[in-house]
């Protein structure tokens, strides 16, 4: 009988990997449902207190304000760190799972200013669009 100390880290990858490929799933349906649910609750109290909540479709559309833009430009700056990661990875010292996590955070990072500066912008010009459209 081998003992825990005996095992070699080459045979958990497989434990870790059937692990996770069903842990994820799992837990990204839990955490969706318990937003739903907080969604609900608070539709809930707003409905006792006498106030009238928003349309679902309106306060899904506010909460997923990701559009196929900044998707695209997240998957961009993804790409991006692999490459550069890796390049950096192959020319210094610098271990392959730091230089691609941090060229890939890095240019998320970007990515996330970007798309915060675009979605200020739309916001301002849809605020006039609707002040204008009152007068």
């Amino acid at each position: 009988m081998q003992t825990l100390n005996s095992f070699s880290p080459d045979e958990f990858i497989p434990f870790f990997a059937i692990f996770f490929t069903f842990m994820v799933p799992i837990l990204a349906m839990y955490f969706y449902y318990q937003q739903k649910k907080r969604v609900m609750e608070e539709r809930r109290l707003m409905i006792e207190k006498g106030l009238t909540p928003a349309p679902l479709k309106e306060y899904h559309e506010q909460y997923q304000h990701k559009s196929s833009f900044s998707k695209g430009i997240n998957l961009i700056a993804i790409a991006l760190g692999l490459l550069v990661g890796y390049f950096l990875s192959c020319n210094t010292n610098i271990a392959p799972p730091f230089s691609i996590a941090g060229g890939i955070l890095f240019f998320l990072g970007i990515a996330n200013v970007i798309n915060s500066f675009r979605t200020e912008n739309h916001t301002i010009h849809e605020t006039k669009t609707t002040n204008d459209e009152k007068f």
